[in-house]
């Protein structure tokens, strides 16, 4: 082929370290733009990127030349830098776990998995973060996962 064609579709969620100050309301739309822009300058399509505060859930059309470890590196880190930008006494201890979540998405199911992104907010008010990630383990099919090793 004389070109490289892909849709590659991923939904990728991170966590705050657990002793890491929350992500403030007025820097999270700010940072959610920001990953957007990090994530094209990797070649790479963030349709949306959206968190309640202690975790971040990313929909990328990822390209064909950038693995996913390097995607959450580069966001994870430039990320970080961001927050700490905003405001430095508050983010100072501000890092991300060293994992992470990345899960397939089909064509078919990306507008659900965009809304289901999109009202983050709202979800977490009903359902907390382990809760949510164990869900989308199980309906991803990863069974191979200890619980312990979530919030460090």
């Amino acid at each position: 082929m004389s070109q490289t064609l892909s849709n590659i579709l991923v939904h990728v969620v991170f966590h705050k370290k657990t002793s890491a100050p929350a992500i403030r309301e007025n820097e999270q739309h700010r940072l959610n733009r920001f990953v957007q822009r990090t994530c094209e300058n990797l070649k790479c399509h963030c349709l949306i990127a959206n968190g309640p505060g202690d975790h971040l859930h990313l929909l990328v059309a990822l390209s064909p030349e950038v693995s996913v470890a390097q995607l959450v590196k580069e966001v994870k880190r430039t990320a970080t830098g961001f927050l700490k930008e905003c405001d430095t006494a508050y983010y100072h201890d501000f890092y991300w776990q060293a994992g992470y979540g990345v899960f397939s998405v089909s064509a078919k199911l990306k507008d659900a998995v965009y809304a289901y992104i999109a009202r983050q907010k709202e979800h977490h008010q009903k359902q907390p973060a382990q809760n949510e990630f164990e869900a989308l383990l199980r309906s991803a099919g990863v069974t191979d996962y200890k619980t312990d090793y979530y919030w460090q």
